[in-house]
Parts: structure tokens; sequence; C-alpha cells
């Protein structure tokens, strides 16, 4: 039950997120930005599990 409810609620931020991201920077830009603000995602998420594994 759990596992749904943090399934739904993320896939309800991603839409959100993505939606933002086609207003703000149109269809043409959408998927490089996208995958910039993945990438920085990703460095902080590797940097959180480096700080907090210490």
């Amino acid at each position: 039950m759990l596992d749904a409810l943090l399934g739904f609620i993320f896939e309800l931020v991603l839409n959100l997120v993505g939606t933002a991201i086609v207003k703000l920077f149109g269809v043409d830009n959408a998927a490089e930005v996208a995958g910039v603000i993945i990438g920085l995602g990703i460095l902080a998420l590797g940097f959180m599990v480096a700080v907090w594994g210490h």
C-alpha cells in the first residue's frame, strides 16, 4: 500500500516537473533542459550518498 502511494506521488511530481520544463523552455529545448536537470539530480544524489555514508 505504501509502495503504491509513493509511486503515485513520484509520478505526479515527475509529471509536474515535466510540464513546468516544457512551459518554461518550450518544446524544442525541453529534451536538452531535462537532460541537464537529470544530470544535476544524479550528481546531487551521489553527493548526498557520499556525505551520508561518512
